[in-house]
């Protein structure tokens, strides 16, 4: 189980690089990470990137906050499903695909309906 006061890099042992390892998980699901504007470079680099979820899992995890943990709230418009994303991988050993369609996909009887990433 995961809990609100957890480093993230407790879960997700890389994140912690370039100065993130004291953002916590209720940094994440409130937009106080300081990773507000993570991937956004992306954009301009190379917009198709952003389907390559491992790849913009290890550009989260070498990312480097704007403003430390728990000082401003901005808006993670980017950032935010690779930073959940994350954390559920690494704190379930488990794709995050794979936590869905056990968790909610299966359970409600919902397959097709519901894929991270580019469908195989």
């Amino acid at each position: 189980k995961l809990k609100l006061e957890e480093n993230v890099a407790t879960i997700w042992p890389v994140f912690g690089a370039n100065g993130k390892d004291n953002i916590k998980v209720h940094h994440v699901l409130n937009h106080t990470s300081g990773l507000h504007n993570a991937l956004a470079n992306i954009m301009t680099e190379n917009p198709l990137l952003l389907c390559e979820w491992d790849e913009c899992l290890h550009r989260m995890a070498m990312s480097v906050p704007e403003t430390e943990p728990g000082q401003q709230q901005l808006y993670h418009y980017l950032s935010f499903g690779w930073l959940c994303g994350g954390i559920i991988e690494h704190a379930s050993g488990m794709k995050l695909q794979e936590v869905l369609e056990e968790k909610f996909i299966h359970p409600l009887n919902i397959e097709g309906e519901l894929y991270i990433g580019v469908p195989p």
